[in-house]
This record gives C-alpha cells, sequence and structure tokens, in this order.
C-alpha cells in the first residue's frame, strides 16, 4: 500500500547517518566519531543513490535521531498552531512541555527548544536533498531516471525551504553547490528567497511526471500545488489561479465524501490528499508519525473503548469552538461567534457538523467508540477538553497500537488536502476582485460537503449527537469583503487543528490584532492567557536558535525583534 515508506524503512540508519549531515551546524553530530564511512565516489550507481533518494523522504518525517526532535519539531507544525487562536498546549499543566507553553505565550527567547529542532529538522531535510542532488550529477547508469529523481529532490527542498522560510523568516538557501560556511541568514531579501524556493517548484513542476508508480513519490500536480501556495505567500493571484486549477482540472482529485474519512488510514493516499507524508507502524517504530504521537488524549483503557495512555497535548481552544456556531440559515456567525461559549453536548444551539469531527466535547461520541468525558482529560485547567480528533483514529480501528507508543497507527499525514486548494483559488479570486461568483461556488463546494457528509451520532446511532446545520452562501450581498470574510473563516473550519492557522493569520497581515483580541476574551476561560500580548513585527516568527548562532556566529545573525 505504501511502497516507497516499506521501501525508505530498508534503509539503514548507519547509511544515512555516514554522510548526509556533513553540512549541518550541529555539534553532536560533528564530535561523534563515524563507525564506518561512506565516500561520496562510493554512491554513484543508481541503487545506491536510491537510497539517498528515499532517505530525503524519509526526512519529511522529522525524526533524524530520537523522538524529542519529532516532538519538539513536527512535520504538522501542531506547536506553532498553539501561537494562534485556535489551540491550548494541552498536556499536563503549563510547565509540562514548557517549550509549547512559551510559544503560546509568546514568552519564548532564542533558546527555546522547538525553535532549535524545527530549524535542525528541516535543514537536515535539506542536507539531504543537497547531497542526493550531487550524487544524482555523477550517476552514469543509462536506465536510471535521473531528471525525474534530480525533479523529486527539487520538490522536496523547496518543501523544506518554505516551511522553514514561513516559521523564521530570515533564513538561508542552501542548494547543492553552496559553501554552508558562509550562506547567511541574511544574504538574500526576502523577495529573494521565495523566488529561490520557487525555482525548486517549478523545476518540479517542469520535470515530474502527472503520475508515479511508487506512492509517496511527488509529481507535477504536489509541485503546482506548492507553486499555487507560494503565489499565495507573495500575492501572486493570477499565478496562484493559474496553478490552482492545474491540480483542479487534473481530474484525479476531489472531495472525499465524508469529512472523517480524512482520518482514517482506510482513506489514506485517496483523492482529496494532493501531498502526503508517509508513515508506517512497520520497523520498530521508525517510520511512526512521532511529531504527533503526544497529542493522544488520555482516556480509558482499550477495554473500556479509548486508548492505552494519551499525553492529550494540542486542545482546541474555546474560541475555535465557538467558532463553529452557525446562524438559522448554518452560516457563521463571523463577528458574534464568541459571544457564547460551546462546552459539552448539552448545548442545543446550531452548529457546523464539523465540529465534533475536529475535537472532543464532553458528552459527544468519540469516533463512535465511548462518550469522551472528564476522564479523557489529562488536566482539568484545561477543561472542557477539546481534545483533538484530527489525525487520529479511532481506537478500534484495525492496526491500532495497543502498547506504546500508544495510539500509533500507519495514518498518513496529508500536508495539501484538496479542499485547502479550492479555498487557494477562491482566495485568490476574491484578492484580485473578479469571478467573486466563481469563489462563492468553490467555497460552497467545501460546505456543502460538510452538510451532505457524515455526521457524529449519538453511541446507538439513532440520531445526531448535536444540533447540526451548515449552509452555503447565497448570491445576495456577496461582496468583496463579505467574501473575503467568509473564505477566512472557512479556512478556520474545514482546516482547524492541522496546523495552518499561524500562518494564515501572518499572511493576511492581521496575527497581532486577532491575537491580542483572543487574549483578551480567552484569559476568562484559560487564565493562564490573561495578560499575554502578541508583539507585532516580532511574534509573527520564531527566533533564529541561539545555539545555532553560536556555532556560526559569522554566518547566522538573530532576527532584529528577539536580540
Amino acid at each position: 500500500m505504501k511502497n516507497l515508506n516499506i521501501k525508505i524503512k530498508t534503509i539503514t540508519r548507519a547509511m544515512i547517518l555516514s554522510g548526509l549531515f556533513a553540512t549541518v551546524s550541529c555539534q553532536d553530530v560533528l564530535e561523534t566519531s563515524p563507525k564506518g564511512i561512506l565516500s561520496e565516489d562510493q554512491l554513484t550507481t543508481g541503487a545506491s543513490v536510491e537510497t539517498l533518494i528515499v532517505a530525503a523522504y524519509q526526512g519529511l518525517g522529522a525524526h533524524f535521531f530520537g523522538n524529542g526532535e519529532a516532538f519538539l519539531g513536527p512535520t504538522s507544525n501542531w506547536v506553532n498552531e498553539v501561537r494562534s487562536d485556535n489551540a491550548y498546549k494541552g498536556g499536563g499543566g503549563t510547565q509540562d512541555l514548557s517549550e509549547a507553553y512559551q510559544l503560546e505565550t509568546n514568552t519564548l527567547d532564542p533558546t527555546n527548544g522547538i525553535a532549535f529542532n524545527k530549524w535542525r529538522n528541516l535543514m537536515f531535510g535539506i542536507s539531504r536533498t543537497n547531497f542526493a542532488i550531487r550524487q544524482l550529477g555523477k550517476v552514469q547508469d543509462a536506465d536510471y531516471p535521473v531528471t525525474t529523481r534530480l525533479a523529486e529532490m527539487r520538490m522536496l527542498r523547496g518543501h523544506f525551504h518554505f516551511d522553514l522560510k514561513r516559521n523564521y523568516d530570515e533564513i538561508p538557501y542552501l542548494d547543492e553547490n553552496a559553501d554552508v560556511t558562509k550562506v547567511s541568514n541574511k544574504q538574500f531579501t526576502s523577495d529573494e528567497l521565495w523566488q529561490k524556493i520557487e525555482a525548486d517548484f517549478q523545476f518540479a513542476y517542469e520535470n515530474l511526471p502527472e503520475t508515479q508508480s511508487q506512492i509517496g513519490r511527488v509529481n507535477k500536480y504536489n509541485a503546482a500545488a506548492y507553486l499555487a501556495k507560494i503565489a499565495l505567500e507573495t500575492k501572486q493571484w493570477a499565478k496562484a489561479i493559474q496553478y490552482a486549477d492545474v491540480v483542479i482540472n487534473a481530474g484525479k482529485y476531489r472531495l472525499l465524501d465524508n469529512f472523517e474519512d480524512n482520518s482514517k488510514v482506510a482513506f489514506e493516499n485517496g483523492p482529496e490528499a494532493v501531498f502526503t507524508v508517509q508513515f508506517s507502524t512497520e520497523n520498530n517504530y521508525a517510520s511512526h508519525n512521532w511529531g504527533d504521537l503526544l497529542n493522544v488524549t488520555r482516556s480509558p483503557g482499550i477495554a473500556s473503548g479509548g486508548y492505552a495512555n494519551g499525553d492529550d497535548f494540542y486542545l482546541g481552544s474555546q474560541n475555535l469552538v465557538n467558532a463553529f456556531r452557525t446562524d438559522v440559515n448554518g452560516l457563521p456567525l463571523f463577528d458574534s461567534f464568541d459571544n457564547v461559549d460551546v462546552l459539552d453536548g448539552d448545548y442545543s444551539g446550531s452548529l457546523d457538523p464539523r465540529v465534533d469531527h475536529t475535537v472532543g466535547r464532553l458528552g459527544i461520541p468519540w469516533k463512535g467508540t465511548a462518550i469522551y468525558t472528564e476522564a479523557w482529560v489529562r488536566d482539568p485547567a484545561y477543561m472542557p477538553g477539546f481534545s483533538g480528533k484530527k489525525n487520529i483514529e479511532a481506537p478500534n480501528a484495525p492496526g491500532m497500537n495497543q502498547t506504546f507508543p500508544w495510539a500509533a497507527t500507519g495514518l498518513n499525514y496529508v500536508l495539501i488536502r484538496y479542499s485547502e486548494v479550492l479555498l487557494w483559488k477562491a482566495e485568490a479570486l476574491i484578492e484580485s476582485n473578479q469571478d467573486l461568483d466563481e469563489a462563492r461556488s468553490l467555497i460552497n463546494q467545501v460546505r456543502d460537503r460538510a452538510r451532505t457528509g457524515s455526521y457524529v451520532k449519538t453511541l446507538d446511532g439513532s440520531s445526531d449527537a448535536a444540533n447540526y446545520l451548515v449552509g452555503i452562501y447565497p448570491s445576495s450581498g456577496w461582496s468583496q469583503d463579505y467574501a473575503r470574510k467568509a473564505l477566512r473563516f472557512e479556512r478556520r473550519l474545514e482546516l482547524a487543528m492541522e496546523g495552518h492557522r499561524i500562518y494564515d493569520l501572518n499572511r493576511w497581515g492581521i496575527a497581532a490584532q486577532t491575537m491580542n483580541a483572543y487574549y483578551q476574551s480567552e484569559g476568562t476561560t484559560a487564565t493562564y492567557l490573561a495578560g499575554k500580548v502578541f508583539v507585532a513585527g516580532k511574534h509573527e516568527y520564531l527566533p533564529i536558535p541561539q545555539s545555532e548562532i553560536d556555532l556560526a556566529p559569522t554566518v547566522y545573525f538573530q532576527r532584529d525583534a528577539y536580540k
């Protein structure tokens, strides 16, 4: 089912570590004496370079030396979504995983562990792609698809740089010929960085096939999706529309019938998954999604319908849950959604059904197996819980791990879903103020799936678990300003708890105003947020890790806001 992922797991850690990280500034690696060394001259056949290609793909999982760096620098970016109004850190109190608490409350400094591990993981990924690219230039095997593999590596290199840029802003751009002792994070302007990253995606788009024989390898449409994504970041609306259309018109992607199916192994690598990181429970845990493993709710044991254990990090905020309230027409309450708190299953007002596919609510069934109660919540300070449901399978799902690591399955992580591509195009149409009716149609496609798909039911299946009501937007009153508000609200509802929110707020230029209003209102519910402040021009990005600056003081420099 996951041919490429299976192949990834056959690579020995010794081969990966022998040469890939020589260019990475990591003291632990540089001071470790290697047990055996493979020179670059030994890695020139198609077969040997293929191991480097697969190692680069494995880098998407952000699990290199141990579980700690995956927890603190996960592929899903959940630790960065706690910087937004969507999520609480969760866990066992504010000092449990204090690095995430610092992000949530904007009390971090350049020594923060998440800032370090996220940077390091992405640098490791870049290093692997560049090593593979250098070796591809030496392959003499006539039947080896050098150009395709080169395009794959540039696609992945673009992805790693893209994630680095939106998390740290001032970054180095490292290609296969870069002297890492000289390329500074102040060397290129923001526009120049985006252009270099875009060039990687453009090369991939022009040289990748439409389909690949192995599941997990990137294709032309993955590159097109990223070209649309980067066009939104740089406000190139026509280009965003152009490449979103490439994906939309490909004929191979569509919305799944049911929203909740995006969190089931049975539907992974399906038509809604545009760009996916492959995970597996084979190979002695090496290919698990360790980055999200802390986020499983603490619930009764397997025999009671829950998981074996769980740390219960990454909880939905009260503000997020309130955002799913709807009016009598099933439309969002843009300006008044946070006036009433949606708590447990006794709430009788109408709700967008996606709320109970996104987080747990007291009294509401958890993925059809048991009622989510206070016993599932690790820390009462986070009542009423709102444990995350996305990217977690039901406890009785086939293949669910019932011992350590608890709740681990082979469930992939989808970095780009088809619903997001539809919303990208809608956003570009709205911001360029053209064809607003088409934008409304695209948004309504996403809402209509929520309307017609499955709702959470009572345990006996006899009725809906809550008063669900979601409608589509009418043409009347559909101005650019209203459409923009609808689009931004839809992204929040559809993509909640998928690691996107802080980047959206930054891209729209409203992070400070949104977060300061959030701290003021949410502080009455989550009292540890009271009085916290989001400083514009500073907290949109993470600091450059101090350890990296210490190791390379003539190359890396701190962002002015964190000095």
